[in-house]
């Protein structure tokens, strides 16, 4: 059996919208020199089973083609130019799977179009047509017979799509967005509403604000509070201030669109997930007991309430500072007191209401989340790795007796492996930067056999599966 190479958060097509900056476009062009070096670079080391683990498409940041128009045609058309924007990037994975190896794309939550089936048989046929010699037919035979696989099951050349894990052996794969409320939506194999990927409150953030703004730096969501984001308005001048307002606002109606209707999964979208849910437990030989408890480990997304909408907008701190100076003027004229006074009482309300919502927000660390919950995941699946992407930043750090690696972003050269030994059992993980055509091990971590969690009652005896879908069975809409 081949080792693993996890790699994840590429973002590929960042670039493909109607204001972006030369960052974006040279961003782009180093990912499409550098990422074949690195899988050359592999390739030479033997045979590898690549898991690209999530948002290797930024579908969030491409404008092409009509939004409005048959939501899974439209992915396709995104897909494909996407891909042709990156040609060396295309050339690469196609000699990758040439040399012997094979490829898996996990779902991630800027590339949930991955759940749409035709966006799966698109990508495959291109690469697999390619390794076949054009032969349409025979990948196209190859790729979309239904069923699913193991990892050890995927044959060389071949490339296969999954909608939410990998269970190989003792190591559990996803990428992890589930456990982050702003990037998450409910009925996760199946988030449609009449047939289209509901948005999550993180995407509209991205497509009503951020893709507006090319003056802003790729990686500020990262970073930034709701106070840089005023000081960074506020150091460009008015007119570009009054500018950020309007599409702030714009930014919020959406979100609150998502509140009132727009977020939620249809009746046939809730259907289709429990179908596929069943579906999934049973070729990956779980309990459906495991996965529902999996799910109730999911914090609610964000637009699911009207203060999880108010709280990651900020606009909870904005009302309670303005609304009480507002009223307290127009109370004490009212009741014929003075203005001032009232000024006064309703600047003393606004601090303490802005100092109680602060004392209940928790500062929001991703990174650190899915850390904490990487236990009990592995507690549930009967597994002693568990292996993320999702929050760029890589790690990897011993939880109890699960190992939890996060393969970060590549962007930033960020990888893990992780090595069979002579049994083909997984033996050790290694995180790994990629930098300047060399690769350099930052920390290594070795299974102990005596720890590992395989037998828990929630995995059925004898299994070491991974729920591995082709692109005709994890299609979104069948």
């Amino acid at each position: 059996m081949r080792d693993l190479l996890l790699i994840s958060d590429l973002h590929l097509g960042s670039h493909l919208k109607a204001r972006t900056r030369g960052e974006w476009v040279h961003l782009a062009a180093r990912v499409d020199e550098s990422l074949p070096q690195f899988l050359d670079h592999y390739a030479r080391d033997g045979t590898w089973q690549l898991v690209v683990n999530g948002d290797f498409i930024d579908f969030w940041n491409v404008e092409i083609g009509d939004p409005n128009g048959e939501p899974e045609a439209v992915a396709v058309e995104r897909l494909h130019a996407v891909i042709d924007a990156y040609p060396g990037v295309e050339d690469a994975l196609v000699s990758f799977l040439e040399a012997g190896n094979s490829i898996v794309f996990v779902a991630g939550n800027h590339d949930a179009e991955f759940l749409y089936g035709d966006v799966c048989r698109a990508f495959a046929e291109r690469l697999e047509g390619a390794v076949t010699g054009g032969d349409q037919g025979l990948a196209g035979h190859s790729i979309t017979a239904t069923g699913v696989a193991t990892l050890d099951q995927v044959d060389a050349g071949k490339v296969r799509f999954v909608p939410w894990f990998v269970r190989d052996g003792g190591a559990w794969i996803e990428h992890g967005h589930v456990f982050d409320p702003a990037c998450s939506t409910h009925a996760q194999l199946s988030p449609t509403r009449g047939g289209r990927l509901v948005k999550s409150v993180a995407e509209v953030a991205t497509r009503r604000f951020t893709n507006r703004m090319p003056e802003m730096a790729y990686d500020a969501h990262e970073h930034f509070t709701a106070k840089d984001y005023v000081k960074w308005a506020m150091a460009r001048g008015w007119l570009f201030m009054v500018r950020v307002l309007f599409f702030y606002l714009r930014m919020v109606g959406g979100m609150l669109a998502l509140w009132a209707r727009g977020g939620r999964v249809d009746r046939a979208g809730r259907q289709a997930h429990e179908e596929r849910l069943a579906r999934v437990a049973k070729n990956a030989g779980l309990q459906i007991s495991a996965l529902v408890a999996l799910q109730n480990m999911v914090p609610p997304p964000t637009s699911a309430s009207v203060g999880g909408v108010l709280s990651v907008t900020a606009l909870d701190l904005i009302l309670s500072a303005t609304v009480p100076i507002v009223l307290g003027p127009a109370l004490a004229l009212a009741f014929g007191k003075s203005m001032l006074a009232g000024l006064c009482v309703g600047a003393f309300v606004a601090g303490f209401m802005v100092l109680a919502v602060q004392r209940r927000r928790n500062p929001r660390n991703i990174a650190q989340d899915m850390l904490e919950v990487s236990s009990s995941v592995g507690e549930l699946t009967g597994t002693n790795v568990v292996l993320m992407g999702h929050s760029h930043h890589g790690s990897l750090e011993r939880r109890g007796p699960v190992i939890y690696g996060n393969s970060g972003s590549w962007l930033d050269g960020s990888h893990l492996v992780v090595r069979r030994g002579a049994q083909g059992i997984l033996d050790h993980v290694e995180l790994r930067r990629w930098r300047n055509g060399g690769v350099t091990v930052l920390e290594t971590m070795s299974l102990d056999a005596s720890a590992g969690l395989e037998g828990e009652p929630c995995a059925r005896p004898g299994t070491t599966s991974a729920a591995l879908l082709d692109p005709a069975a994890g299609a979104a809409a069948e």
